[in-house]
């Protein structure tokens, strides 16, 4: 059962790679439909995100495997890193300050307004980079 599960993942990642190998797409298709997938990726979508990038893949004609890709940059690992630079990113936004106020019970309204405009400003600005990114590969072919 377990040999059954792992060919069944090493099948998987072989598609992937394959279907990577064989993007038909240009570099600035793929650059925004990776970037979208970033954007959805790090804004709060309370796992919907994959789904909202296959929706929007398919309604613009995007490449949606690209598109899944970049929802991987939240991940175990760089999760608390984009929570904590949302919300203080938010909180410079808001108030001016960076400070950290907690999860006091009279700030909670406080810390999800600073959460949510600190996180629509980094998810813009990973969505502008890469984007741009993406461009400057096509010119430089």
């Amino acid at each position: 059962m377990k040999e059954k599960k792992e060919e069944d993942l090493k099948s998987l990642f072989k598609y992937i790679y394959l279907k990577l190998l064989r993007f038909k797409d240009s570099p600035e298709k793929i650059a925004l439909s990776f970037s979208i997938g970033v954007f959805i990726g790090i804004f709060p979508t309370f796992g919907i995100g994959g789904i909202l990038v296959i929706l929007i893949s398919y309604i613009f004609k995007l490449n949606y495997i690209a598109g899944l890709l970049g929802t991987f940059i939240m991940n175990y690992v760089t999760s608390p890193f984009f929570w904590a630079l949302s919300y203080f990113v938010g909180e410079f936004i808001v108030s001016g300050k960076l400070e950290w106020k907690g999860f006091e019970r009279s700030s909670l309204k406080g810390f999800a307004i600073s959460y949510l405009i600190g996180n629509l400003f980094v998810s813009t600005v990973f969505f502008d980079n890469l984007l741009f990114c993406g461009k400057e590969y096509d010119n430089s072919l």
